[in-house]
């Protein structure tokens, strides 16, 4: 009797002992996920943080957000999470195409510094205490190695800058008057364009890539 209870108090210890070392490979899996999403994030914090008015946490959230997801879309490969960040939001179509690119310069950034890290994020929390940012990270399933993914399959348009707005109007051979026209735009506003003081919106970029596509193929 005394036999088989040691027994089954060694398999007890056993399987408390296993407990605690899954434990904590788990809070150092947990610890290891928050410091590379941290590094991760920390070049693009400036861009989207303002603390003039006390702690910007939302604004931190939304820069780990697009960590987040691009962690895992690197380690997963599930490329369409780039495009579907923050589609239910009110981001207007330009905001979440600069989201949509920030995201894919994230997922370049986690292949060159942490090429072998194969395990994703499940969730994560930014909390501020004692004049310290604190992120946690709850750890989720490990991937095996897959290949890059290469965004140059898909690309996102190009942005029509100054330079190629006035190119494209002389090209057409067309006033400012008859190119503003065409746009649906004003003269003043169209000046504003080439000469870089104001930027065409998302309707009116698409506008304008058409127009060059168009041109293109006719000339």
């Amino acid at each position: 009797m005394t036999a088989k209870k040691n027994k089954v108090e060694k398999r007890k210890a056993k399987l408390k002992a296993r407990k605690r070392q899954v434990a904590l490979a788990h809070c150092v899996m947990a610890k290891r996920l928050a410091s590379a999403l941290e590094t991760l994030c920390l070049p693009i914090l400036p861009e989207y943080v303002n603390d003039e008015n006390g702690i910007d946490l939302t604004g931190r959230e939304i820069v780990f957000r697009m960590g987040f997801m691009a962690w895992n879309i690197a380690v997963t490969g599930q490329m369409d999470l780039a495009f579907q960040a923050f589609g239910k939001t009110n981001l207007s179509e330009e905001e979440q195409m600069v989201v949509r690119k920030e995201i894919i310069g994230l997922v370049r950034q986690k292949y060159a510094e942490y090429p072998d890290f194969r395990t994703a994020m499940r969730d994560f929390s930014v909390s501020w205490a004692n004049n310290t940012m604190r992120i946690k990270v709850r750890p989720g399933e490990t991937y095996p190695k897959l290949p890059k993914i290469d965004f140059s399959d898909s690309p996102e348009p190009q942005e029509p800058a100054p330079a190629s707005i006035l190119s494209l109007r002389k090209s057409m051979k067309l006033t400012q008057v008859k190119f503003a026209g065409l746009l649906g735009v004003s003269v003043k506003r169209l000046s504003a364009w080439e000469h870089g003081k104001a930027e065409p919106s998302a309707p009116e970029k698409e506008k304008i890539r058409s127009l060059q596509e168009t041109h293109h193929e006719q000339a």
